[in-house]
């Protein structure tokens, strides 16, 4: 561990108002164990053993990116009608979607974040500028989206707005005062939905990217396995850097143990785990639906002089609807990776890998909770053969599952 267990207390101001953390005023430890416990009762109808919960190695700081929303600040009185909220940025309250709590401090974003948002709120005032309404589609800020290398220490900050005139040169001063960072950007987004994401993006200052580094663990190895990744905006990349190095040594010894000439790469973002595994097998296929991640993919696969790694920038369940078609069937030396998003697999999507009847497959989940309503598919076809989890978010109930499944 790289620091010390939880206090008794939390820490943070905002600790039971703010829907990001609800574990601060636990023991470490005993966050663990409480993880482990839920697990269990998720999966005890498949899986009997207790399942380790590997902790993370950062427990203050650990996310590299956070997207606090600008909103209309919540009245406990409901304001009356035409009264103009107050703007206010920061996060969902706890069991609320919209209305977000003003930030001052936040003890798991990346340090310095409390000095960016305040000064982010300062120069709003001065502009005058008003939240995004997602009901009337007026206002203009939406959302601050900030990323945090770990390793190299490079920052990204890009600003979410709707249509508008930017103080593009005032924002970056006022960024570059409080969280000097080597990426800025503005994003403009033209949908209804308060999210990160764009339909325009300009750099206003630095590099279109930042570049982190990973040391993966390998068993037996006198060095870990080191990568260079490129990272755009709205790739996916894990949120806790150190935690996903440990995560990816789990996948990384499944693969050895596993063997398979060919490995499936669903969901595989930008690479990071096609990456880890690489040298482990003769071909990777990487198949993600965001188009800029795939790029990441292609740019990090020669920044690391990596040559079998093919991405397909796919709807993974086309991807498989078409395997289907022109094969049939995995090869019995192929092996399987799936690493969804939080809603799980694509009804069709999990369909079809079932009907191509995979030898192996390992499945990430970060809700583990959607896994075990997947389960009862894998299990007409599949025995478990491993669980193990990795606690990629400490002081929250969140905890990053893998399961090993063979086909019988």
């Amino acid at each position: 561990m790289h620091e010390s267990h939880t206090p008794s207390a939390a820490l943070c101001p905002h600790f039971g108002t703010c829907g990001g953390c609800q574990s601060q005023d636990v023991a470490y430890p005993d966050q663990l164990a409480r993880k482990a416990h839920a697990l269990s009762e998720l999966f005890g109808f498949c899986w009997p053993d207790p399942i380790p919960v590997e902790p993370s190695p950062v427990l203050w700081h650990y996310r590299n990116k956070v997207d606090p929303a600008f909103g209309g600040k919540h009245y406990d009185e409901p304001p009356p009608k035409g009264f103009a909220r107050e703007t206010v940025l920061g996060f969902n309250p706890r069991g609320r979607w919209f209305g977000p709590i003003e930030i001052r401090e936040c003890h798991i974003g990346p340090e310095g974040l409390a000095a960016l948002l305040t000064g982010v709120g300062e120069w709003r005032r001065t502009m005058g500028y008003r939240h995004f309404d997602t009901r009337s589609g007026s206002g203009f800020l939406r959302v601050l989206l900030v990323r945090d290398a770990k390793r190299t220490g490079q920052r990204m900050v890009v600003l979410v707005t709707a249509d508008g005139e930017l103080d593009a040169a005032g924002f970056v001063e006022c960024v570059q005062a409080v969280y000097p960072s080597d990426s800025i950007q503005h994003a403009v987004f033209r949908g209804r939905a308060q999210i990160a994401a764009a339909d325009e993006l300009r750099v206003l200052h630095g590099a279109p990217e930042i570049t982190e580094e990973l040391e993966v663990p390998d068993d037996g190895a006198a060095a870990p396995r080191r990568l260079s990744l490129r990272i755009s905006p709205f790739s996916f990349f894990q949120t806790n850097t150190l935690a996903a190095e440990k995560l990816y040594a789990v996948i990384r010894r499944w693969t050895k143990r596993a063997a398979p000439a060919t490995l499936y790469d669903l969901y595989g973002g930008m690479g990071s785990i096609a990456f880890a595994c690489a040298d482990l097998v003769g071909e990777v296929h990487s198949v993600e639906n965001v188009p800029e991640a795939s790029e990441d993919g292609r740019h990090n696969a020669r920044a690391n002089d990596i040559g079998n790694v093919v991405f397909h920038t796919r709807k993974v369940e086309d991807y498989l609807r078409d395997l289907v078609s022109e094969q049939g069937a995995f090869p019995e030396d192929a092996a399987v990776v799936v690493d969804p998003p939080r809603a799980g697999m694509h009804p069709k999507a999990l369909r079809r890998l079932l009907e191509l009847a995979p030898r192996r497959v390992l499945y990430v989940s970060c809700k583990p909770a959607m896994l075990a309503r997947e389960m009862p598919a894998f299990l007409e076809t599949c025995d478990v053969s491993g669980m193990s989890a990795v606690d990629m978010f400490p002081h929250t109930p969140h905890v990053e599952l893998v399961v090993q499944f063979e086909r019988r």
